[in-house]
């Protein structure tokens, strides 16, 4: 991959022929891990990469990427005199799209009444006026072609970081408590010293203790999320150190009433009850990378739905591999196999 520029924390970049942006902060330097075996096995599915992207685009992935947003002229009231930079929504279901046309997908919607900063007027494809204007949502519907980025194993395969995405997680590490408690987890808020609970939750689930960690990190914003620091739900403290029922709009609420339900009263309890379910809910459902975890092929091609999904974000496998990257770079051995879908 060749970066061609960078600006406002997103990277202009180009691969196998093909133009696009990624944000900075997945782009790596990283070197392949020393002393490490790491194998390939290659798994078709039987679609193209295209087939894929339109089946993930039904769902609505989201990004937190900043589009430019247009939206049809007679959507708006604007006072030409007195204020012309500012629109008032009229009617209902109007959508904002990626481009001057309806033949951009929709970034998102915008309800009667709303009121949107008008950034200049341009013609659409279909003949009609339409307004480019702010749209400062922070997540929204993504393009196509950031889909098709995210979706595509080749953009991450040969990457020494990114290509963690199709780690197997059904392998343990076999970490040393101590070196994990002393380098990964010190200073991590509510996670420290918890090592002993992440090996005993990947030895009683099957699932790497090094994957449940980063996942763990990632979710808690290491360790100082309010979920995992407990949470008062129906007269008891309650913890929830992966995400798990945390829906998007009532994350904690909802992630809560999870835990409530599953008995997490304790962070240990948090820490291997989640582990559990990653287990029976991806790892058994053949959902065994992280990859597999977000995108679901196997899904895709049985039920041709976006379904059973563990995330909206179109870049959540990207964000969990830093930080496994970073744990297998403290041991001195061991073996990786990464398990790498096919399309036609």
């Amino acid at each position: 991959m060749q970066v061609l520029s960078e600006a406002n924390g997103w990277a202009k970049v180009t691969a196998f022929g093909k133009t696009g942006y990624v944000s900075a902060q997945y782009l790596s330097s990283a070197e392949p891990l020393q002393g490490k075996s790491i194998s390939k096995n290659y798994q078709s599915y039987g679609i193209s990469l295209n087939e894929m992207v339109n089946i993930e685009m039904k769902a609505n992935p989201q990004t937190d990427k900043k589009y430019s947003t247009y939206i049809r002229s007679d959507a708006l009231i604007v006072d030409s005199k007195t204020n012309p930079k500012k629109g008032v929504v009229v009617g209902s279901n109007w959508n904002i799209r990626g481009g001057a046309g309806t033949n951009y997908w929709v970034v998102g919607k915008v309800s009667n009444g709303s009121t949107l900063q008008i950034l200049g007027t341009v013609k659409g494809t279909d003949g009609k006026t339409w307004y480019k204007v702010s749209y400062n949502k922070t997540w929204v519907n993504a393009s196509p072609e950031d889909v098709k980025y995210y979706v595509n194993p080749a953009n991450f395969e040969n990457d020494p970081v990114q290509c963690f995405q199709f780690l197997k997680l059904t392998q343990t590490a076999n970490v040393d408590k101590d070196e994990i408690n002393e380098k990964v987890l010190a200073g991590k808020g509510i996670l420290a010293g918890k090592a002993e609970s992440f090996i005993t939750a990947s030895k009683l689930s099957g699932v790497n203790e090094l994957y449940l960690i980063s996942h763990a990190l990632l979710e808690t914003k290491n360790g100082t999320s309010e979920l995992a620091n407990g949470v008062q739900y129906k007269g008891r403290t309650v913890y929830n150190m992966y995400g798990i029922g945390a829906y998007d709009g009532s994350a904690v609420t909802s992630g809560a009433a999870y835990a409530y339900n599953q008995g997490w009263f304790t962070p240990e309890a948090a820490i291997i009850g989640g582990a559990k379910f990653i287990e029976s809910n991806y790892l058994k459902n053949g959902q065994d990378t992280l990859y597999k975890m977000r995108w679901n092929p196997s899904a895709a091609v049985s039920t041709r739905t976006a379904s059973h999904q563990y995330a909206t974000d179109i870049g959540w496998a990207s964000k969990q591999v830093s930080s496994i990257y970073n744990l297998y770079s403290l041991l001195d051995s061991g073996q990786i196999i990464l398990d790498i879908p096919k399309y036609q």
